[in-house]
């Protein structure tokens, strides 16, 4: 069992300062899907639907271990980033870690390593919000020279970087990363940051100390460099209903309304756990941007449970 903590307001703020840097969050879930995992939910005003500001009353609830929250590593009124957040999550995942933190420090820059469920996250901070975009391209081409393997461009594993876009549209908001020194609910443990005692105010006081990454740093870091080719996201491809019997094609656009989408979905209330009183966040039914016909419940309803719902059950083939 994982300990509880009751944490000051300073140790929240320090918090704050080196985590938020956009006001909207994640919550965990508390309770399994059918398929053993705890989801993220963009946490929401129940009233208004609005997404919640991450507050201090919040990061304290994440600190003591009553709520685990994950943060947006974009702000997309400005396109930067307090933090680039590196996770690992393969076979010698630690050691790859390892070596980019030796190869960072060659750069003189500090990056604390933090255990993780299956391998580590290696954070850099910085010492103003940093361009998304110079950060990718600082963190891809230094993993490619030291031959670390990057999840994408062809190889299935390897790191994840994040901020895991250049930028966002408004109203987007990316891919979020679960927040440090929380709960993970899956194994009910917190994973920690090596090279401190093992509270929150501790590790934090540690991550205040170590020297931040500033702008002209990384602008000298990245001069005449470019995000490798493997690596820039694809041009967006329309999606083009099928010519044949186009009237007759679902489209699951047409019956749900979303809520937000990310760089590759659109999120809406299912309509299954609509029917059953669930999905109060309106966000557990996630469609595929660059083709509409591909949907998912993470909360486990079939597709023929989500077209029975709309009324538009699936059609069965009859056999001749």
């Amino acid at each position: 069992m994982y300990a509880k903590f009751c944490v000051t307001r300073d140790t929240a703020s320090s918090f704050m300062r080196l985590f938020q840097n956009r006001r909207a969050y994640c919550i965990q879930s508390s309770r399994p899907l059918p398929n053993g995992s705890f989801p993220y939910y963009l946490a929401r005003d129940w009233r208004t639907k609005e997404p919640k500001p991450l507050d201090e009353g919040a990061v304290r609830m994440h600190l003591n271990g009553d709520i685990t929250v994950s943060l947006y590593a974009i702000n997309p009124e400005t396109q930067r980033s307090k933090w680039v957040a590196i996770d690992a999550d393969f076979e010698g995942a630690v050691e790859a870690l390892f070596r980019l933190q030796w190869e960072l420090k060659e750069d003189g820059v500090q990056a604390a390593l933090e255990q993780s469920r299956r391998g580590g996250h290696l954070w850099i901070f910085g010492a103003e919000p940093l361009l998304a975009s110079e950060c990718r391209i600082y963190v891809y081409n230094l993993a490619l020279r030291l031959g670390v393997p990057v999840k994408g461009g062809g190889l299935k594993e390897g790191i994840e970087v994040f901020p895991r876009q250049d930028r966002l549209d408004d109203g987007e908001y990316g891919n979020a990363i679960r927040a440090p020194l929380g709960v993970h609910r899956k194994t009910e443990r917190r994973y920690w940051f090596y090279d401190a005692d093992l509270t929150p105010g501790a590790q934090l006081a540690y991550l205040d100390g170590l020297k931040k990454l500033t702008e002209s740093e990384l602008k000298s870091f990245v001069q005449g460099m470019s995000l490798p080719e493997a690596y820039k996201p694809p041009p967006p491809v329309p999606y083009i209903p099928s010519a044949r019997n186009s009237r007759d094609e679902f489209r699951i656009l047409d019956f749900v309304r979303t809520t937000h989408k990310d760089s590759r979905n659109w999120w809406a209330r299912c309509p299954s756990c609509a029917q059953a009183g669930r999905d109060r966040s309106g966000d557990n039914l996630a469609i595929q941007i660059r083709n509409p016909r591909f949907y998912k419940c993470w909360a486990g309803c079939s597709k023929e449970e989500i077209r029975a719902a709309l009324g538009r059950p699936i059609r069965k083939r009859v056999s001749v």
